[in-house]
């Protein structure tokens, strides 16, 4: 591992009960100029918080990531017993697949229920590809942290999870944190989410802990975590 990779620990716990905690080791790349997708935003650990907090509705669940990255979240979901969870990103981030799987292997006992896989929100065949593979029985959560960047991506990534929706079973949500970089960044995704018929409910930070959860990463950041479903009057049958 060259000295563009740091390896991080994050560790889960209960408020004052270590003995009900989980450790999760990350590797990420400070070279943004290569790849902003290798390096641990402040996203990331607040989804992978909410995860924790609430791993009772995770377990035996399975999981896909997209977007993934550095795949805090989706680490954190085998680490607390999801029974499979699918880790997605694009073909086109450098280094990404060498680096997620030697992540993995830092991470005891989850490897057999990690699935690493491509997909370009960009190409239809890389969608179809997965969907075929994972839909419609496969999947019951839906992940991304910080997904939301470029607003250019939103509808893009909108109507990808629409695709989900329509092909994946009836309970199935997405989950998901952004972070607040303009004004315009929330009020643009709502009038998306109105668009295509969806439903975008915003958990507080303070209801699973994500406030307080490593305060060193997530200061100054004006983060939001929150699910999207589809309206059930608009659900394909």
């Amino acid at each position: 591992m060259t000295s563009l990779y740091k390896n991080r620990q994050l560790i889960f716990a209960d408020d004052n009960n270590d003995k009900k905690s989980i450790s999760v080791n990350i590797l990420e790349t400070f070279d943004t100029s290569s790849s902003y997708g290798l390096y641990l935003w402040p996203c990331s650990p607040i989804l992978a918080q909410y995860i924790w907090y609430n791993r009772n509705d995770f377990i035996g669940k399975n999981i896909l990531e997209i977007g993934a990255g550095t795949s805090l979240p989706g680490l954190v979901s085998a680490k607390i017993g999801a029974q499979n969870i699918i880790l997605c990103d694009n073909p086109k981030i450098d280094k990404w697949l060498s680096l997620i799987r030697e992540t993995i292997q830092l991470n005891t006992m989850i490897a057999d229920r990690i699935h690493i896989e491509f997909l370009d929100w960009y190409n239809e065949q890389s969608i179809d590809e997965l969907i075929k593979k994972y839909f419609p029985s496969n999947i019951d959560i839906i992940l991304g942290s910080d997904i939301f960047f470029h607003k250019k991506d939103f509808e893009t990534i909108i109507s990808l999870l629409d695709k989900f929706f329509t092909y994946g079973h009836s309970s199935l949500k997405f989950l998901g944190t952004i972070e607040q970089r303009s004004r315009s960044t929330i009020l643009k995704l709502n009038h998306l989410i109105d668009i295509w018929n969806m439903t975008l409910d915003i958990v507080p930070l303070n209801y699973f802990n994500g406030d307080t959860i490593y305060p060193n990463i997530i200061a100054g950041h004006d983060i939001l975590l929150f699910s999207i479903v589809k309206k059930k009057n608009e659900k394909m049958r």
